[in-house]
């Protein structure tokens, strides 16, 4: 016993401060790093909202938008902050309890006596380490929930993007759609005042442009709408809002991602799971704390000092507390109940994390032969179809409205492409999260596809007919 005492000592006197910063921040930063290839940025620096400034006077790629929320975003920064909160638990545990002194003065005839007791709790001495393994658990937690929050910032960066330059490509086509069914309308109208064609033939050339024109304003303002979610997760407002993006959405690989691994390798990288496990320690330990605490509430050891008839006598001094009526039972079903709570949070979150998994898989998969098939025999055939049409509408075979009519199916299969490759690059993105630690849950898996089909003015006219 005579070394254990000095060593908690030197525990207490190392410990009271609370690890460093860099102790603190050090890890999360390599971990994100090696994660990400990216750094974290941490509070306000002037050199950083240069750079942000820099970065938002060009167009936007997907790496400038990533390196613009790592550093503007604050739900990502409040993340940050409660490392803080839970490394200042770690310089708690490490203090003691006031130490208590009592005085007791007796006034008689032949004089006064006085009597002082000074006892320290001992027993919280002799927990500090058990109490700061719990904090420095709850630290290890917070660490991995802020990775894990920055993996997922990432990962929303990345869908917002894509959908961004999706919609903007979206509304050129829907642009292209209108002024075709605006031209053909315009033809109509000149025809039938030539009385070449009926009225319910113009009536349906007129149909066709007014639902064009909707699409495009409903294209407008999806493209608003998508913007705004991008200065949401950017972490932006005022006049920093006023970027441009650039670039295309690029063509799927010809060749699909082999996801096999997905699903051991994203149980594996799981930063919640990594924050469960510690969750489950920290309870484990105050388990011990309050079992402790339930039969040896008190535990002070100190001096006690008599002063009566001139003389002094002084003694040492031991406080033991007795369990008769709290035993620690609230404080106990707590921790047990928190330990249960994080072993089923382990279990669940190792549950979810398989089946998004394997649903991340079946949406790059599903998305990529579409978008594969899309570009390779619809899109081909569709234009293979236009050509055609142009060839008999200069040698007289077909009419202008038939033209026409095949022009608005390429631009609606380019529409459908555009869809699908939009889904394939988001479910990418989900399921690169996941391999990287995250929770994403995976892609479109709450958003319907925007490629719905409309009615041309064919399939009006066969559903027209008796």
């Amino acid at each position: 016993m005579s070394g254990i005492a000095p060593r908690l000592l030197t525990l207490l006197a190392l410990g009271a401060c609370g690890p460093s910063r860099s102790a603190v921040f050090g890890p999360v930063d390599r971990e994100i790093e090696r994660r990400l290839g990216e750094k974290a940025r941490w509070g306000e620096d002037p050199r950083v909202a240069a750079a942000i400034a820099s970065l938002l006077q060009k167009p936007l790629d997907r790496e400038a938008a990533i390196r613009i929320a790592l550093a503007t975003n604050r739900r990502l920064q409040a993340s940050y902050d409660q490392l803080g909160i839970a490394a200042s638990e770690i310089a708690s545990a490490t203090v003691l309890p006031p130490t208590r002194v009592d005085v007791e003065v007796k006034l008689a005839s032949g004089g006064a006596e006085v009597e002082v007791d000074v006892i320290q709790d001992v027993l919280a001495l002799v927990q500090v380490p058990q109490r700061r393994g719990i904090a420095q658990a709850e630290l290890a937690a917070a660490r991995a929930r802020a990775v894990a929050a920055t993996v997922e910032l990432v990962a929303r960066v990345e869908a917002a993007y894509i959908d961004l330059v999706a919609a903007a490509q979206e509304l050129e086509l829907r642009q292209t759609a209108f002024d075709a069914a605006n031209a053909s309308a315009v033809l109509a109208e000149r025809i039938r005042a030539a009385g070449n064609i009926s009225e319910l033939d113009l009536a349906r050339e007129l149909d066709q442009r007014e639902l064009a024109r909707i699409d495009l304003g409903r294209a407008q303002v999806d493209l608003e709408l998508r913007r705004e979610a991008m200065n949401e997760v950017l972490g932006l407002s005022g006049n920093a809002t006023h970027w441009t993006v650039a670039g295309r959405l690029p063509d799927p690989p010809e060749l699909a991602p082999r996801l096999d691994g997905l699903e051991r390798d994203s149980v594996a990288a799981s930063l919640a799971l990594e924050a469960t496990r510690a969750d489950a320690e920290a309870a484990a330990g105050r388990v011990g704390l309050a079992r402790v605490r339930a039969w040896l509430p008190e535990l002070g050891l100190g001096v006690s000092g008599d002063h009566r008839d001139g003389t002094t006598d002084v003694g040492p001094a031991i406080s033991v507390g007795i369990p008769l009526f709290d035993q620690q039972q609230g404080p106990r079903a707590r921790a047990h109940a928190e330990l249960s709570r994080a072993r089923n949070e382990a279990i669940a979150t190792a549950v979810e994390l398989r089946a998004r998994a394997r649903a991340a898989r079946e949406r790059v998969l599903g998305a990529h032969a579409e978008a594969r098939h899309l570009q390779t025999v619809v899109l081909p055939l569709r234009q293979r179809i236009l050509d055609e049409a142009v060839k008999q509408y200069n040698a007289m075979n077909v009419s202008t409205f038939e033209l026409l009519t095949a022009r608005r199916e390429l631009v609606e299969a380019g529409r459908r492409y555009i869809d699908a490759v939009r889904r394939y690059w988001r479910a990418e993105a989900a399921a690169r999260a996941l391999a990287r630690g995250g929770m994403a849950g995976g892609g479109d898996a709450d958003e319907p596809s925007r490629a719905a089909p409309r009615t041309t003015t064919t399939d009006s006219h066969q559903e027209a007919a008796p």
